[in-house]
């Protein structure tokens, strides 16, 4: 289909459907992926997304080093029906395909195909390229990546930072790799509302973190969290992991384990005597923590430990609003533990 012709081919699509299908949109969500496998792939997960989540999807797929330059277009709908059972509701889709060096054509494309003034978040999948254009960041309202992706994180770091210097007031980050951790830092947090365990925070003084293969980033973010909520300085790599210096002086450790099982597995937290451990096991559906206190007393607790597929990590940050300040103050922590320059 040619680019001209979309608008008149969704009217189409809308007229056909004799009025039964209602199309839904409270937001613009557009995907950026590279490789024509990764289209369906990504037509799959937004036709998760729309589930709960009504919006006009734009999936943009990129071959760079396609052999011609070309451009292709197909529009096409995700329908559910609706509680009452009496209509589906709909939501569009417009894929794009762009064969050779068209990168530069992504802002118009994206641009031109919005859904009225609503709100734009691009989930942009891999590394992003150097340069950013960085009119491309102009019309969006969040930013969605997924860190753990990145081959140098001190590079795409380096790279968001200056193409973002003018957006900031505008656009919010949303990293899923920061999502991933989302609910051990949500059972630490509620553990720790507790006066009695609150009094053991500032005297803890070693933190172990186990996390599944290919996640250290996941575990370095949640370091960055805890640290940075601790008012914990330094960061001097150990045996895999990290000291960090307390106030006062003091010494704090955390150790970094790389175990076959969940991204996020474990975390326990021990000091005067205290230990407060969060862990789920291959298969649990739960996040089982156990709290053991110098006098003896020992408690357990069941808390939920979240999902992990990207379907369920975006709609989790669809769910979301805020400007994520704890995330940049977290990762303020922790990209010098990526080992970047400072």
């Amino acid at each position: 289909m040619a680019i001209g012709q979309i608008d008149r081919e969704l009217k189409k699509l809308w007229d056909q459907s004799g009025g039964v299908a209602t199309r839904a949109s409270l937001i613009n969500l557009a995907v950026y992926c590279q490789g024509q496998e990764a289209m369906a792939r990504n037509t799959e997960l937004i036709a998760r997304i729309t589930q709960d989540h009504a919006c006009r999807a734009l999936l943009i797929c990129a071959v760079p080093n396609a052999a011609e330059s070309k451009v292709q277009a197909w529009i096409s709908a995700h329908c559910h029906m609706s509680r009452a059972g009496a209509k589906q509701v709909c939501c569009e889709q417009i894929s794009f395909l762009l064969e050779g060096p068209s990168r530069n054509l992504i802002p118009n494309i994206v641009f031109s195909h919005l859904d009225s003034d609503l709100p734009l978040y691009l989930f942009w999948q891999g590394e992003f390229p150097d340069p950013i254009d960085s009119q491309l960041w102009t019309w969006v309202d969040r930013l969605v990546f997924d860190s753990n992706d990145w081959q140098d994180v001190c590079k795409q770091l380096k790279l968001l930072r200056e193409s973002l210097a003018e957006a900031q007031n505008r656009l919010t980050l949303c990293d899923l790799n920061w999502t991933r951790s989302l609910y051990m830092r949500q059972a630490l947090s509620v553990t720790f509302d507790h006066p009695a365990n609150l009094a053991f925070l500032p005297k803890i003084e070693k933190i172990s973190i186990k996390h599944a293969p290919g996640y250290r980033s996941t575990a370095v973010l949640l370091i960055g969290w805890l640290a940075s909520r601790l008012g914990w300085a330094g960061g001097t790599p150990n045996d895999g992991g990290f000291d960090f210096n307390k106030a006062g002086g003091a010494k704090a450790r955390f150790v970094l384990e790389e175990q076959a099982g969940s991204v996020l597995s474990a975390c326990i937290l021990e000091g005067a005597g205290a230990k407060f451990q969060f862990t789920r096991d291959t298969g649990s559906e739960f996040l089982h923590g156990t709290v053991v206190l110098p006098d003896g007393h020992e408690y357990h607790n069941l808390l939920p430990p979240g999902k992990e597929s990207i379907a369920d990590l975006l709609n989790e940050e669809l769910m979301r609003g805020g400007r994520h300040r704890v995330y940049l103050s977290s990762l303020a922590t922790a990209e010098p533990l990526f080992a970047c320059a400072k």
